[in-house]
């Protein structure tokens, strides 16, 4: 911890490289690679936020799993309006897997469906999205 016992330029250097060094993403075990598109807040839709897919014609499912029924496909223009991720069944497309899912809003009689997170843009494998909350 930190103290009043550092003062002076040496002190606040030498609060300001401990800091750095214990907040350091290459130093610490559980560092993961950043989230380079997150998901955003919707301005128009309350609650719901929009995310970049790559990809056309993504299977959404009837639950967070690559088993589950498909219910629709996602709409043209690689953006994909959702409310939250949760963990669901792990889904695998060539090298990327994910246990992670997005789930969008219900709309109209259509109910809400599940897309994994494989298709949204940035970030790695198995990481939430760092723009969404969990369901």
């Amino acid at each position: 911890m930190l103290t009043g016992a550092l003062t002076g330029r040496k002190g606040a250097a030498a609060a300001a490289l401990a800091a750095a060094l214990l907040l350091s993403p290459g130093l610490t075990p559980s560092a993961r690679a950043a989230d380079s598109a997150p998901c955003t807040p919707d301005r128009n839709y309350a609650g719901t936020f929009l995310c970049q897919i790559w990809g056309s014609n993504v299977n959404l499912r009837s639950a967070p799993d690559p088993q589950a029924q498909v219910t629709s496909t996602s709409p043209p223009g690689g953006v994909l309006r959702v409310q939250c991720q949760v963990k669901g069944g792990r889904a695998t497309y060539g090298d990327y897997w994910h246990t992670w899912w997005v789930k969008t809003p219900a709309v109209g009689m259509a109910p809400s469906a599940y897309m994994s997170e494989i298709f949204l843009v940035g970030g790695g494998n198995d990481e939430p999205d760092s723009g969404l909350p969990n369901c």
